[in-house]
């Protein structure tokens, strides 16, 4: 309970802005100062999911050479990450006291209600300490396991790697220093730059990395003292963003969703709707992805929850490996941008202050459009080869009408959240919060939530809380870094000097993208690319909703595109016997479909952004 504690306190804030839109709606009475009470709740309830993640060891790296070095390396490798951890939440923890003491030096207090703001700071540091307290005990035992088996270091060697590191930490800590003073800010900021993708790619978990490396160039820049000062008022500036609420809402949403077992209720919906054409299923899986995605918001979750419902079936009726595999890898890349649960959106507005809910609404056109591209690419899929699948079956009697019936409540949810958000009814917040009440009712009228399935809601929604506000966080200090290391000028310079077409310019982004996203997830390549390639984008004139939509898109298309596409590696895992070159050959068509799709948004734009022009003011 205690370890889960942060996400009973973002349910219980759900369950508050229900009660204020209700109040709102009903009686016109909102409830006063709503808003001051949600950021302390906020704060605190964010704070609390972090000794949650220490304890489930919840980090995100990028492992791509994990299975290609030895294992002695790789469990070395491992003891240096929880280090680098454990230094974090120090570090955030030491920030956040000293900011809370500045406070209530201040007798600060919120503007409304003159709730005193010291108290929740020493909320959120306590946390933070308690955090990384736990991480001290996990590090012992990681160094613990070191010591058994293949991987056991003597106490000499072992001292002789301490010493070692920390001769290397002096020697980098003098050769930046010297940069810095000689006002050297552009070697400095590519030698941080360059550290950060060689410890990206050490198995170093991304959010710390980005954190300490912010931080340690922002103190070589303007002072250590300021670089603390920094963190701390970052953290609390985030955490009091009136948005913050959004994400782990949505997170709670697309749970409980999966619980009440909307997947299956939505693949039978599009089965009993488009099972009378040649390759039906193959078209019910792509809207049914759709319509999943649409709740969970997640690619990698929506490739394995659709695959192992439909995989079986698939084969059973004799669709082609092949097919199969293309249209679940292409479909998963449909869950992060169907509306309204695309939690890489969310980080996006985030960390460019872009508005969640025209982000939501600009998705709607790209996500119509490539879904119809991935129908048609099915369509010529069984046109040019008839053997990969059986023709087509329309329902039986009665089965559309039940299959409605059983995802109504979902449609309607749906209708509920996107249709207050583009009538300016509800906020990107209270959105989220009524989703996920709506989704935790449909749950628990189903009688889904058990005890083991409630607490297994709350367990996973926790982790992943945990594990992306450590990769925001970790974004804001070095994002602060980028602004101050003036490196967003250069490059802007740059590229206007180049004197390149704004359209290459950007093709030339969209293809880095597709290379990222082979290895990377959308969030990874959101953290680390939005500090630097979004300003150069806005400096060339483009919508900063345009662009967050086009690089969901290009991301996306990497997750299936060869030969490190991870949707296609969830696929792998569902039809082992499959061989990786028949996933290859299934999938390309549909990445060449997406790249239509992206390269239509791209050539017009009025596809993403008609419906946010449309928006009531």
């Amino acid at each position: 309970v205690l370890f889960r504690s942060g996400v009973f306190g973002i349910l219980a804030i759900a369950l508050l802005i229900c009660a204020d839109v209700l109040m709102r709606w009903l009686f016109n009475a909102p409830i006063r100062g709503m808003n001051e009470v949600i950021d302390v709740m906020l704060a605190v309830a964010i704070a609390g999911v972090f000794p949650a993640g220490v304890h489930r060891r919840v980090h995100l790296s990028i492992d791509l050479l994990a299975d290609k070095l030895p294992a002695r390396t790789v469990a070395w490798l491992t003891v240096i990450r929880d280090a680098v951890l454990l230094a974090l939440l120090a570090v955030y923890a030491w920030s956040m006291a000293s900011y809370a003491g500045d406070l209530g030096a201040r007798h600060a207090q919120t503007a409304y209600l003159g709730i005193p703001q010291a108290p929740t700071a020493w909320c959120v540091s306590v946390l933070l300490w308690i955090a990384a307290a736990m991480q001290i005990v996990m590090l012992a035992d990681r160094y613990a396991d070191t010591q058994r088996g293949p991987h056991r270091l003597g106490l000499g060697a072992t001292a002789l790697l301490l010493v070692a590191v920390l001769m290397l930490c002096v020697g980098a800590a003098m050769g930046f220093n010297a940069l810095a003073a000689q006002r050297q800010t552009a070697w400095l900021t590519l030698l941080i730059f360059c550290l950060l993708w060689v410890l990206a790619f050490s198995l170093i978990p991304l959010g710390p990395i980005m954190a300490l490396l912010g931080l340690l160039g922002t103190g070589l820049s303007i002072g250590g003292e300021q670089a603390i000062a920094m963190a701390g008022s970052e953290i609390s500036g985030f955490l009091s963003n009136p948005n913050v609420a959004t994400l782990p809402l949505f997170l709670l949403m697309g749970s409980f969703a999966a619980v009440a077992g909307v997947a299956e209720d939505l693949y039978r919906l599009a089965q009993a709707l488009l099972g009378r054409l040649k390759g039906g299923l193959a078209h019910a899986t792509i809207g049914g992805c759709a319509g999943f995605g649409a709740v969970t918001g997640s690619s990698l979750a929506t490739s394995a929850t659709i695959g192992r419902a439909v995989v079986p079936e698939m084969l059973a009726r004799g669709y082609s490996p092949a097919l199969i595999t293309g249209c679940v890898a292409a479909g998963g890349t449909l869950g992060t941008l169907v509306p309204p649960g695309s939690g890489p959106l969310v980080v996006f507005a985030l960390l460019t202050e872009a508005s969640i809910g025209q982000l939501f609404i600009a998705s709607v056109g790209p996500a119509i459009v490539i879904t119809l591209l991935y129908m048609l690419c099915i369509t010529l899929y069984v046109h040019y080869l008839p053997e990969s699948a059986p023709p087509g079956k329309p329902a039986a009697k009665g089965e559309l009408l039940s299959a409605l019936k059983g995802s109504g409540a979902v449609l309607v949810l749906f209708l509920v959240v996107m249709g207050g958000l583009f009538m300016g009814v509800f906020t990107a917040t209270e959105s989220a919060a009524v989703g996920a009440v709506g989704a935790f009712v449909v749950a628990w009228v189903r009688g889904k939530l058990k005890r083991d399935a409630f607490w297994g809601v709350m367990a996973e929604t926790t982790q992943t809380t945990a594990m992306i506000y450590v990769l925001i966080f970790g974004a804001l200090m070095f994002s602060f870094f980028v602004g101050l290391s003036g490196v967003v000028e250069v490059a802007t310079k740059f590229v206007a000097e180049l004197a390149w077409p704004k359209l290459a310019v950007v093709l030339l982004l969209l293809v880095l993208y597709v290379l990222l996203g082979t290895f990377m997830d959308s969030f990874t390549v959101m953290i680390i690319t939005v500090p630097v390639v979004t300003p150069l984008i806005l400096g060339m004139g483009y919508s900063l909703v345009w662009w967050g939509i086009i690089m969901l898109i290009v991301v996306e298309a990497g997750n299936i595109s060869p030969p490190f596409g991870l949707n296609m590696f969830i696929l792998k895992t569902l039809m082992q016997d499959v061989p990786m070159s028949t996933v290859f050959r299934g999938v390309m068509p549909f990445f060449i479909a997406a790249l239509v799709g992206l390269g239509l948004c791209v050539l017009f734009p009025p596809i993403v952004l008609w419906l946010v022009e449309s928006m009531p003011k």
